[in-house]
């Protein structure tokens, strides 16, 4: 569940929900926290997917969980849309929220949020977005990007169009004249269809790797287990990242943070399984950030000098993170 598509998974996601688990209707409008605050019990924010009772009920158990882990006062709201989280966070009726990379980092680099924890599946928390050809084309590297006939996901898809292209402008790539013509089929296994079958010339999507920069034998790329030959990439990738109100004390941050990663707390770690589909979880890391960092460092809006991290806790305790 790593954004608008699941690609690696998907979500569909329609419009803002009515009611909050716990019965709260989502966008009340209270007024915000102050900075750098406590506040009286932690929101936690997650969009729904297809099945939004079931999806309800796990955040509730996420919440309760959470709330023994860390001794706070811990709720769930649930909304359509990852977008209306931001704006619920920023309205101060959640403190706590899940998010999909590209939203998570822009929220990072407009100083709304700081990024605790990504989740782990499988032993890995993040990927390679990818432009691709056909074994045996001609094109092999960015220098023959000229002219060509191009296949993406659609314009919303982080890893089938979004990332790989900002990846490209970054290095100088002139868009215009690299594609001559585009089209978006959907999914990823349709652009891998258009790329091998001679429809298209390059496509984008996503793979895993190893520690050894091979591609893992544990995770499905975009194109199945077919040969490509990788003509750019942009990693790596976090999945997703769970990420906190900036205006939430550090203090508060830290609690969490280590509630997660250390993973000490057995009910916790369940029920993360259950609702985020994760076995563990790792703090963010500057050399993980750093590629979705710097694609979006030129946002309009973005602001210098603030960490993406959580201040380190006073000595003699513990860095996490």
């Amino acid at each position: 569940m790593i954004g608008a598509e699941r690609g690696p998974q998907s979500a569909l996601l329609l419009d803002l929900a009515q009611r909050s688990c716990n019965g709260r209707v989502v966008g009340d409008h209270d007024s915000a926290p102050s900075p750098d605050s406590t506040p009286p019990e932690l929101g936690v924010g997650v969009a729904l997917t297809t099945d939004p009772t079931t999806t309800r009920m796990l955040l509730d158990e996420f919440c309760f969980a959470l709330g023994e882990a860390t001794g706070l006062r811990v709720t769930g709201a649930g909304v359509w849309h990852y977008q209306h989280l931001i704006q619920e966070l920023g309205a101060g009726h959640m403190h706590l929220v899940w998010l999909p990379p590209l939203l998570a980092l822009r929220a990072t680099v407009e100083d709304k949020v700081v990024p605790l924890a990504m989740p782990v599946r499988d032993g890995v928390s993040t990927y390679q977005v990818v432009l691709f050809s056909a074994p045996g084309s001609p094109i092999q590297t960015v220098h023959d990007l000229n002219g060509l006939r191009a296949a993406w996901v659609d314009r919303q898809s982080a890893t089938g169009y979004l990332i790989i292209r900002a990846q490209l402008e970054a290095r100088g790539v002139p868009l215009k004249e690299a594609f001559g013509a585009e089209q978006f089929l959907g999914t990823h296994e349709a652009v891998a269809d258009a790329v091998l079958d001679g429809e298209a010339d390059v496509g984008a999507s996503y793979v895993y790797l190893d520690e050894d920069g091979i591609e893992s034998s544990l995770h499905r790329a975009g194109w199945g287990d077919r040969e490509v030959h990788i003509v750019a990439q942009s990693g790596p990738i976090p999945s997703d990242i769970v990420a906190a109100d900036k205006r939430v004390s550090a203090s508060v941050q830290r609690q969490v943070q280590a509630a997660l990663v250390e993973g000490e707390h057995v009910a916790l770690r369940r029920a993360a399984k259950a609702l985020l589909c994760a076995d563990g979880f790792v703090a963010p890391t500057a050399e993980i950030l750093r590629p979705l960092q710097e694609l979006l460092g030129g946002l309009k809006g973005a602001t210098g000098g603030h960490s993406l991290f959580p201040p380190p806790p006073p000595p003699p305790s513990r860095r996490i993170g």
